[in-house]
């Protein structure tokens, strides 16, 4: 196709943009609210699940090894555990360091020396990350180390996990139905804002279908403004969840450290900022070519 066609419908459909600016920037700022609510909350559920990353330490599993598990046969053991899918980190734990740390958190030093001798085994101490593995794959997990003929028992506690995996799957899936509601919203703005423009130029229309014009040619315009429309609307949405994440950072960073940690929000990656715009693009060019096309349809038949 001639690409000087292209370039007079580009213009044409700035043009028509440009002449309604009021018009046009209330669009571009619904469009650019309705997808920056479900990336927003995206951003969080992905901030969230880095979040959990820092409490290895609450998803431990503890195998606590027979007093005769001689070092190689501990060192093979923590080895595979090593390769394990969802383990993070194994970590020794002698028997003198078990019972200092018993001592530490119960208070019991004198009742621990008149036994004369330590009673607490050597460990292995599995940090697990809390959304590698289902709940089930974990505990088969757990049965499997457990069987190990150095390990003389193990404890977990993986109630937790079930019902923060739970949480996070339930948000996951009530965000994803949130933006596809959303995305037929902005189909529905971007489609109504069209039937306007069309509605304004029913006779050019009209006229340039009666001297013999196609259908491509006479909707090739208003495509355009629903992708312009959708390009800045997108770049709009990753502008506000940028400067969302930028305003919670201070709050999140005074939180963290009241608890002895860095949390550093994480927003939308470069890739994911410009499949953002592809989108909003998308949807834009989506609901105009729906509502010329309707039209066209009237208008041909």
């Amino acid at each position: 196709m001639n690409l000087h066609v292209r370039i007079q419908a580009l213009r044409n459909a700035r043009d028509t943009l440009l002449r309604q600016p009021a018009a046009t920037l209330l669009t571009i700022l619904a469009l650019s609210v309705v997808l920056a609510l479900p990336v927003g909350l995206f951003t969080v559920l992905g901030n969230l699940q880095n979040l959990l990353g820092h409490w290895r330490n609450q998803a431990q599993i503890s195998l606590y090894l027979h007093r005769n598990a001689g070092p190689e046969a501990t060192a093979r053991l923590q080895a595979r555990l090593e390769r394990s899918p969802g383990v993070v980190g194994v970590r020794y734990v002698d028997q003198t360091e078990a019972l200092a740390e018993f001592q530490h958190y119960s208070g019991m030093t004198a009742a621990i020396r008149t036994l004369g001798e330590n009673p607490l085994p050597a460990s292995l101490i599995v940090e697990l990350d809390p959304l590698a593995q289902s709940p089930q794959s974990l505990a088969a997990s757990v049965q499997r180390w457990s069987q190990d003929p150095a390990v003389a028992s193990a404890q977990s506690d993986l109630q937790w996990v079930a019902r923060l995996q739970a949480i996070v799957y339930l948000g996951t899936r009530a965000v994803w139905a949130l933006a596809l509601l959303l995305a037929l919203g902005a189909v529905l703005v971007m489609g109504n804002t069209i039937r306007l423009h069309i509605a304004q130029r029913r006779d050019e229309i009209d006229i340039s279908a009666l001297v013999g014009a196609t259908r491509s040619f006479i909707r090739r315009p208003f495509l355009y403004q629903g992708l312009i429309q959708g390009v800045l609307a997108g770049a709009l949405a990753w502008l506000i969840v940028t400067a969302a994440i930028w305003y919670l950072q201070g709050p999140v960073t005074r939180l963290a450290t009241l608890y002895g940690t860095r949390f550093p929000l994480v927003g939308l990656t470069p890739g994911q900022g410009l499949a953002l715009v592809g989108l909003s693009a998308f949807l834009g060019w989506l609901g105009s070519r729906l509502a010329v096309g309707r039209h066209l349809d009237n208008t041909f038949s």
